[in-house]
């Protein structure tokens, strides 16, 4: 039924990704909550994924019917084969209840463990209203070279200290917090540091979000894929996927939703953190820690409305599994190098000197579902490798040596996980090689390099900081990161632990390997980072709490460290707003284009971030000449600017029957700051063009003017 409404449609989004999946994990009724969660919305989207392609590829585009059809046979199977649904304890391992009390200072006791159960919902009591009012109460201008940071409110900046207080206290305490109260801290978290910049943005933010609500919007509209068009039609699984839901939803254009991707994916791959280390640890402290380290130090926006967010979220579960179930005794090889470490003498001196306590839990045997597991798996790499060109290799190089050497069973999964991702690539290997290339060359330093944009200086307290140095802390909060992980590894190795150890250290260190044949448009070192960083708050976790016994020195370098991330990820996330930020108005005359242009018309822009790409006729703008920037122009007049000079550049272009000017604001102001052209060409122009003869002012806003005019033909 087509209703529609906000309300309805987050019920109906909520009631299709949790029925099938639920249905599907029915009989998993030993399995922890954090991963059944997880794994329900995985099996639900991954479904979606399959019957939205199969759609999409064959043009037979019913979505709704599709959806009822699901919902209603999941319905059907749980009324007509009741199962054990619901799970049992959340906390592994967790006693009820907690030491007896003894009659001596009883009621003194009582009372202040009262206060200390209370005082945490209290603090998050306070920080939710302060947080609300500092959205309220953050400056709308135009934001500058340090973004929102000069915006907020002190209110804001009081709620965040207070949320971010909250987590470390309960890492760090005596006794660690109830497992309702740290989830509700950890996503509070969550929320307030990655939905304020989306909640204070009248549009989704990221100019390149644009092109991708363009190719859903495309698959919504024409109900199938054009490989012809551009590499996005290719790998078309997450936009398949999000046609298909925001068409469930009663949302025909993906800009009404585009904007909750970064929010909803943070959140997501957080439980996902938290169901993977689970699988490695029973110490809550431990899982607790290393999803708190993982929300602080993931600063590279890449959860954000794009098919590598979908992609990024379905590794992790697929680790997950793997973790869960086919965990197994590595081969005689690496198991004589373990011993080899596990027998060294610096080993032994601190085994002797700190007898491991907790042993590891790693050694697994194999379960009656390991075959399911193993078919969970593949079909989790065929949906990533439809949705992304980047991930399913870089998963590989994670898992096909653990495969290989043992510590996952079986063997086979290694060629299985590499051969599906060729065999979708051969048959578009010429297209990425002649559009893009295969290789970006063999240069670890080249692939990896980044300058922070130049900006003016800001005086505070006698220290000069500017946009750039800040942009310099992201390399900070990365190091720090790296080098904290490590030493937990160390620490770790030490203690005895050196299977766990090994597997992680591994998965960390992999992704970086695919530095060394591709900079994937300049990103590759943002990518690195993104999936090595849940295995390295692995790491830092284990630096704090490998230890038999909590210490001061612990608590102290714990809370030291996640303040200082804190720190670190508030500066990082929100100093380059300015650069993300896109004016409504320009989305409200992009649509406007993409409603009004043809296939052969010109459009000129000066190819600042303008969301030009945003509509289902988006493939008329890919074709050569349809887009052409008024800098070349510039640069071809010389200074000598003109009405008929520019009607004679665009035809000789291509001598387009129409031709369109877009004007902003926001491009005169990156004239004058990013010193892109000579700023007075702009206002000149378009001072031609209001008394140009033959040109029409076809579309006026606030802040952007698109003027038109005919080929002299």
């Amino acid at each position: 039924m087509d209703i529609g409404g906000a309300p309805l449609a987050a019920f109906k989004l909520m009631v299709c990704l949790a029925l099938p999946g639920w249905v599907l994990l029915s009989r998993l009724s030993s399995v922890d909550r954090a991963a059944r969660l997880v794994w329900t919305l995985t099996a639900s989207a991954a479904l979606y994924t399959t019957l939205a392609l199969a759609m999409a590829w064959t043009g037979f585009w019913y979505p709704r019917q599709v959806a009822a059809a699901v919902v209603l046979a999941a319905v059907g199977f749980i009324v007509l084969k009741p199962g054990p649904y619901l799970p049992g304890t959340f906390v592994r391992g967790a006693a009820r209840g907690g030491p007896a009390l003894t009659a001596t200072g009883g009621r003194g006791l009582q009372r202040r463990s009262r206060i200390r159960a209370v005082l945490p919902w209290l603090t998050l009591a306070v920080a939710a209203p302060l947080w609300v009012f500092g959205l309220a109460t953050t400056g709308h201008g135009r934001l500058g070279d340090f973004g929102l940071l000069s915006e907020f409110p002190l209110a804001w900046y009081i709620a965040v200290g207070l949320v971010v207080g909250t987590c470390v206290y309960a890492v760090v305490a005596r006794k660690t917090f109830p497992t309702l109260l740290m989830s509700v801290s950890v996503s509070s978290l969550v929320v307030v540091l990655y939905s304020t910049a989306g909640l204070l943005a009248e549009v989704p933010r990221f100019p390149w979000t644009y092109k991708h609500i363009a190719v859903t919007n495309f698959i919504t509209a024409t109900g199938n894929v054009d490989p012809s068009i551009d590499i996005y039609n290719r790998w078309p699984g997450f936009f398949a996927l999000s046609a298909y839901l925001g068409e469930v939803m009663g949302y025909r254009n993906a800009l009404d939703y585009a904007a909750w991707a970064e929010t909803g994916f943070a959140l997501v791959d957080a439980v996902l953190v938290l169901a993977i280390v689970r699988t490695i640890s029973n110490r809550a402290r431990i899982y607790w820690t290393a999803t708190i380290v993982f929300t602080l130090a993931n600063w590279v926006n890449q959860n954000y409305y794009a098919p590598q967010s979908y992609s990024y979220s379905l590794y992790l579960a697929m680790c997950l599994i793997a973790l869960t179930f086919l965990r197994g005794v590595p081969f005689k090889w690496m198991a004589g190098f373990e011993m080899r470490i596990r027998r060294s003498r610096i080993v032994q001196r601190v085994k002797q000197r700190h007898p491991v306590i907790m042993p590891s839990i790693w050694e697994r045997r194999g379960t009656p579902r390991q075959l399911l597991a193993c078919v969970a798996i593949l079909i989790i790499q065929a949906v990533i490798v439809v949705s992304h060109q980047l991930t399913p290799y870089l998963a590989v190089l994670g898992l096909f040596p653990l495969f290989m050497s043992g510590y996952f069973r079986p063997r086979w999964m290694a060629p299985a996980l590499l051969a599906i991702p060729l065999a979708y690539f051969i048959p578009n290997l010429a297209y990425v090689k002649g559009k893009y290339g295969l290789f970006s060359g063999f240069n670890l330093f080249a692939n990896t390099g980044y300058r922070p944009p130049r900006t003016d200086p800001l005086v505070v307290g006698g220290w000069v900081l500017t946009g750039q140095s800040l942009a310099h802390l992201a390399v900070v909060l990365t190091l720090a990161t790296g080098v904290l992980a490590v030493a937990g590894f160390v620490r770790r190795l030490l203690h005895g632990h050196v299977r766990t150890t090994l597997v992680v250290a591994w998965l960390a260190f992999a992704p970086a390997l695919g530095l060394l044949a591709q900079s994937y448009g300049g990103e590759a070192r943002f990518r690195v980072f993104l999936f090595a960083l849940p295995w390295l708050s692995i790491g830092v976790a284990w630096l704090f709490w490998s230890g038999p016994v909590r210490t001061g020195r612990t608590v102290i370098g714990a809370s030291a460290g996640l303040a200082a991330m804190a720190m670190l990820f508030t500066v990082v996330h929100f100093q380059p707003e300015a650069d993300y930020r896109v004016p409504r108005d320009d989305v409200v005359a992009s649509q406007w284009l993409d409603a009004n242009t043809k296939a052969g018309d010109i459009v000129f822009d000066t190819k600042y971030f303008f969301p030009l790409l945003v509509g289902s006729n988006y493939p008329h703008y890919l074709k050569w000449g349809s887009v052409s920037s008024l800098v070349d122009y510039f640069r071809e007049a010389d200074g000598n600017i003109s009405v008929e000079g520019l009607r004679a550049y665009a035809d000789h272009l291509r001598g387009a029957e129409n031709n369109y000017v877009i004007i902003t604001d926001e491009q005169k102001l990156q004239a004058v700051e990013k010193k892109r052209f000579e700023a007075e060409y702009l206002p000149e122009l378009e001072g031609m063009l209001e008394n140009g003869v033959g040109v029409e002012n076809v579309f006026s806003n606030d802040t952007v003017r698109i003027y038109k005019f005919k080929s002299a033909g």
